[in-house]
């Protein structure tokens, strides 16, 4: 069977089924790498056991300023807290809430593109998502960024189902068990999450001018007034936070996510360009941001023409919510920090090439009516016309999508060092030293317990330094006849042969006996090693050969 229009021929095919069976198909791929990830339990590195050690605190201490500097949701601190005192350090344990949050963005962004675009933008969007570098990182790390994710979207769903709610009722009286839940459902979102109260603003500021401008004047201050006891908590929670001090530059680490201290409208719109090139191409990891601003906008004019002006006001709003956050130095809009709105993103842009598929595919339709095409010409320029916006979005997400399979097919490894001190762990006898590398400093207070190993970190000082002082360091070995030196990931910005350094300083001590590197993070080069020194021996007749240096000359306490 198949169906004329004006001089094209369609095949008929079933509505629905091609794509959702490729949703599915998204959906099943992006589950599964996901899981994968998760699943391959790599060490905690830096930043997370920073946060893992937080986690030994009481649940009202997690409500104070963090050691290291560190700033999470007490919410998510709390739901972390409770699977480590349930089942243990275990890292999957401990991923767990990450792993569930990028599950439920994933399910998310099939549900609200369907809602708001339609059943073939909801199998890109997915497919987009499941092949996103930055979810499949922060599936696999104990960081809040994938929880942050997920409730973006269940704040943007939430509040479009309580303002149907109230739409569909004749009677408000009906409504209010909606709205109450949608009330402690965004109470919820803001205590686990830092940046929902950024995406409440956006949601309700988009619902609200949306039912202002049809006249539903009590939505609208229904709306309004149900926002409230969320803003309200969300501002006393950051008001207590900022009561303690926050990392040295912090505003400033994310390059781009920020304009400079002191901008003024002139500087804050020369930021806008910048801020955008590098969230397309380092959060997303996306080609062509010029061409993704366009589709954006697009999607914003789509959603409108075909009667979704909510969906657009709320998508619209809380991507303008995060430039205005970042414009104040508020919260960066850059790197990882954004991972929250990489999905609402996805949904506009392809609610874009959607909305270029039906423009094309209505003028086409309108130039063969006028042009009287042969039914072949027809639909050979009708299948180029949807071809072309459906195209871009591979060719944009490639980088991605290369980055996301390698990371499936070997996650990645951030830090060699706990390893490495596994392995030392079950080689040590009675009496031998251990020490540290003093920016694994984090690292060993998180697993060095585990194994029976105590912090005792050493670093490479210039000379002058207090602590270069070889007699202190004799000393402090005291009657040892071994030591070990463990070298975790360096994060220091120190040379990369820093194992070989203290090595060479060791051999003054001792005889190297036995050296150990693990394989390097691809991603940095970095690599860990252990070092074993024989006291007993005597110094070392021929000692690791490494280049002199002024600023790493006496290994000492630190």
């Amino acid at each position: 069977m198949t169906r004329q229009t004006s001089g094209f021929t369609l095949p008929r095919v079933a509505p629905g089924l091609v794509p959702n069976a490729l949703l599915a198909v998204a959906l099943a791929v992006g589950a599964a790498g996901q899981i994968r990830v998760w699943a391959a339990g790599t060490w905690l590195w830096n930043d997370e056991t920073a946060i893992a050690i937080n986690l030994r605190r009481g649940f009202l201490a997690l409500t104070q300023d963090l050691e290291f500097q560190q700033v999470a949701p007490v919410g998510w601190l709390w739901l972390e807290k409770s699977l480590l005192y349930a089942f243990g350090a275990d890292e999957r344990v401990l991923r767990l809430p990450s792993l569930l949050g990028m599950l439920t963005v994933l399910a998310l962004t099939a549900v609200i593109t369907h809602r708001a675009v339609g059943c073939w933008a909801a199998a890109a969007a997915t497919a987009l998502i499941a092949v996103a570098p930055m979810v499949l990182t922060y599936v696999g790390e104990l960081k809040q960024y994938a929880v942050e994710a997920a409730v973006a979207l269940a704040v943007l769903l939430a509040t479009e189902r309580a303002t149907s709610a109230l739409a569909a009722r004749a009677d408000r009286r009906r409504a209010v068990l909606p709205l109450v839940g949608w009330v402690a459902a965004t109470l919820v979102a803001v205590f686990v999450s830092l940046t929902a109260v950024l995406a409440l603003a956006g949601a309700v500021a988009g619902a609200t001018l949306v039912t202002a401008v049809r006249r539903r004047w009590r939505d609208t201050l229904l709306l309004a007034v149900g926002a409230l006891p969320a803003a309200a908590f969300a501002a006393w929670l950051i008001h207590r936070r900022r009561q303690y001090p926050f990392m040295p530059g912090q505003a400033d680490y994310f390059v781009g996510g920020t304009p400079p201290a002191g901008s003024g409208p002139v500087e804050i719109l020369t930021w806008l360009p910048q801020m955008w090139t590098g969230f397309v191409t380092v959060t997303l990891q996306w080609r062509y941001p010029l061409l993704i601003l366009a589709f954006t906008l697009a999607g914003l004019a789509a959603l409108v023409r075909r009667g979704r002006p909510q969906w657009a006001a709320m998508l619209g709003g809380v991507l303008l919510m995060a430039v205005l956050a970042a414009a104040v130095r508020g919260l960066p809009l850059a790197d990882r920090v954004a991972t929250w709105l990489i999905a609402s993103t996805v949904i506009l842009v392809v609610a874009g090439a959607d909305g270029c598929v039906r423009a094309l595919r209505w003028a086409l339709r309108r130039a063969g009516r006028r042009l009287a095409l042969a039914p072949g010409a027809g639909t050979a320029l009708l299948v180029v016309a949807v071809l072309a916006p459906v195209a871009a979005l591979p060719v944009v997400a490639a980088p991605a999508a290369q980055a996301a399979y390698r990371q499936v097919q070997d996650p990645r490894v951030k830090d060699a060092g706990p390893g490495a001190l596994v392995d030392v762990a079950r080689q040590v006898r009675p009496g031998d030293v251990v020490l540290f590398y003093w920016f694994s400093y984090r690292m060993v207070q998180w697993y060095g317990p585990q194994h029976g190993l105590a912090p005792r970190t050493v670093r490479l000082y210039p000379p002058g330094h207090a602590n270069c002082d070889p007699q202190r360091l004799a000393e402090w070995l005291g009657d040892a006849r071994r030591v070990w030196y463990v070298h975790g990931r360096n994060l220091s910005g120190e040379p990369r042969d820093y194992p070989d350094r203290v090595a060479a300083a060791l051999a003054a001590q001792g005889t190297v006996a036995a050296v150990r590197r693990f394989p390097a993070d691809r991603h940095s080069g970095s690599t860990a090693a252990w070092v074993l020194v024989d006291l007993a021996a005597g110094p070392d007749p021929h000692p690791p050969a490494v280049e002199p240096s002024a600023d790493f000359h006496c290994l000492g306490p630190w």
